[in-house]
């Protein structure tokens, strides 16, 4: 046998991504995430993806979401002392979402590592520029490509004289503001004799996305005319930079004039305001249009009526505030975050609106509202649910199936196809259509079942 991938989290499931990956002997990590929204998800974010951490040459990382990095500081604590692989922009990233996620663990006991982990964690980094071709191990090179999802995520090349393998990680759409659309492009004989895809929307398309901020002005219309306010939960990284954007457009074209004037518009949490000045700091993954407008001026992150609420303080004033208020708070799919302040107290208010822009995974809340629940359970109290829920699903950060099958049939040579990170019955959509659609033999491996890479 060449090379063996095992998918030890997001395989036939959204959450948890880790993918051990053995080439000429040499075992490379990619990713090492959390789990969300599973039963038993607290009992495995306690575990390490894998056991011979002694073995693990390399950890590459295809972009800073928890559920990509959430237990690096757990490889590190059982003594890996190997480089941690990844875009400068993600490493960045990662550092503030590592820090966080211990404080929170250090808050309520939900955690198995501490802040002095994530310093330890932190020390291997080792940034890596897209295209930049280098040795992880004695004989397998890697590269990393632009994916188009957040600030610095990329797909990841692993080569070997026996085989190579290319790892989508989560890739984001194309013609969607601020980032470039994910790469197409390799090296002149480059070869890919496997690859590893994302299937997060790998049965369905989404609308088109040049009618976004037309449903986005809509929704917002019809919330505000109720006199509620409208609650968005969003991924601090990415999709709340995304929604600043088509918010700034929406108040430059004056729709929320008129008896809506001065309407606030909110980011709730630090993590968010943080990110979002992290984008300022690595134009070079900008796209020419955003690029564009910052030069001229009118950059897509600030604009009259947006407001920050960094401290506690500032989050306590914001939820009291008289009137209509568009705001923005994580977590995305409100299993943390200051989102849930907000939902509880808001939610049974049936002027409130709810406006979803992103993937709820099975499990979550954020799903079980979507799916209509008339009453939750928050800090322990039973919470009747009249609030109008409202879905805007141009707005995700993953490409759709149409958009993945593009993406693959630009990727030189492949042979076979490993489809994860989606619910069963995506991966098994997405794998079906890879087979009959551009004949490559796809197949959605169970959790940690080996799969061989054979030339």
């Amino acid at each position: 046998m060449t090379g063996q991938l095992c998918m030890h989290g997001a395989a036939r499931a959204v959450t948890g991504s880790s993918h051990e990956v053995v080439l000429a002997a040499e075992t490379v990590l990619v990713d090492c995430g959390v789990f969300q929204g599973e039963p038993d998800a607290a009992a495995r974010n306690r575990r390490a993806p894998i056991d011979d951490v002694a073995a693990l040459r390399a950890v590459v990382l295809t972009h800073a979401h928890l559920d990509h990095v959430g237990r690096l500081p757990l490889l590190v604590q059982r003594g890996y002392c190997g480089p941690i692989l990844g875009h400068p922009a993600t490493l960045a990233i990662a550092e503030i979402v590592l820090r966080d996620a211990a404080k929170i663990s250090a808050y309520d006991g939900s955690g198995s590592y501490r802040l002095d982990d994530v310093d330890a964690t932190i020390a291997q980094f080792a940034p890596v520029s897209y295209g930049a071709r280098q040795s992880v191990a004695d004989r397998v090179d890697m590269t990393l490509f632009d994916a188009g999802h957040i600030l610095g995520s990329a797909s990841v090349l692993l080569e070997s004289k026996g085989a190579t393998i290319l790892l989508s990680g989560d890739l984001g759409r194309r013609g969607t503001p601020i980032l470039r659309d994910p790469n197409r492009t390799y090296p002149p004989f480059t070869r890919v004799d496997h690859v590893v895809i994302e299937s997060t929307y790998g049965d369905r398309e989404h609308p088109s996305s040049s009618a976004i901020e037309d449903r986005l002005r809509d929704v917002l219309r019809r919330a505000l005319e109720d006199g509620g306010k409208v609650l968005i939960p969003a991924f601090s990284i990415g999709r709340t930079q995304e929604l600043i954007y088509h918010l700034r457009a929406v108040a430059a074209e004056g729709e929320l004039a008129g008896e809506r004037a001065g309407v606030p518009i909110i980011v709730d949490g630090p993590m968010g305001l943080e990110i979002t000045a992290l984008y300022e700091r690595f134009l070079d993954a900008w796209d020419a249009e955003s690029l564009a407008l910052r030069r001229a001026g009118a950059g897509p992150f600030s604009f009259d009526g947006l407001y920050g609420a960094r401290t506690p303080r500032a989050s306590e004033l914001a939820r009291t505030i008289e009137g209509p208020a568009i705001i923005v708070a994580g977590s995305g799919m409100c299993t943390g975050g200051r989102i849930l302040a907000y939902l509880e107290e808001l939610l049974p208010d049936e002027r409130t609106h709810v406006l979803f822009v992103g993937f709820q995974a099975k499990g979550t809340l954020g799903r079980t509202l979507v799916n209509g629940a008339r009453k939750v359970v928050l800090s322990g109290k039973t919470i009747p649910v009249r609030a109008r829920m409202t879905t805007l699903p141009g707005l995700s950060g993953h490409a759709d199936r149409r958009e993945l099958l593009a993406w693959l049939a630009g990727v030189p040579g492949v042979r076979s196809v490993f489809v994860g990170h989606g619910e069963p019955e995506a991966c098994d959509s997405l794998a079906d259509a890879i087979t009959r659609s551009l004949g490559i033999p796809a197949v959605a491996p169970a959790e940690s079942q080996p799969q061989s890479l054979g030339t």
